[in-house]
C-alpha cells in the first residue's frame, strides 16, 4: 500500500497548493498563468516537474496513434491536466 499512499499524499499536496493559488490569484486569468503558478510553487516545494511534456500514445499492438502534451508531470508519477475558463469583461 505504500506506493498508493505516496500518490495520495502527493495529490493532497497538489490540491493544497492549487487552492492557495486560487485564493491568491482568484479567477479570470488564462489557463497558462495558473499552470505557471502551480509549476513555480511545486518547484519551490522541492518537486521534480516537467511542463508541457510530450507523451507518445500507442495502441494495444504498439502502433503510434498520436501525441499528447501533459500540462504538468510531478516526480515522474503524477500527471496534472489543468482546465481553466477565461471570460472577457
Amino acid at each position: 500500500m505504500g506506493e498508493i499512499d505516496d500518490i495520495m499524499g502527493l495529490c493532497d499536496q497538489v490540491r493544497e497548493l492549487s487552492y492557495a493559488i486560487h485564493l491568491y490569484h482568484g479567477n479570470g486569468y488564462l489557463e497558462k498563468v495558473y499552470e505557471n503558478a502551480l509549476v513555480h510553487r511545486l518547484r519551490k516545494a522541492g518537486f521534480r516537474i516537467k511542463q508541457q511534456q510530450p507523451i507518445t500514445v500507442y495502441d494495444e499492438d504498439g502502433t503510434v496513434i498520436g501525441e499528447y502534451f501533459a500540462d504538468v508531470i510531478i516526480n515522474d508519477v503524477l500527471l496534472i491536466e489543468l482546465k481553466g475558463e477565461y471570460h472577457e469583461h
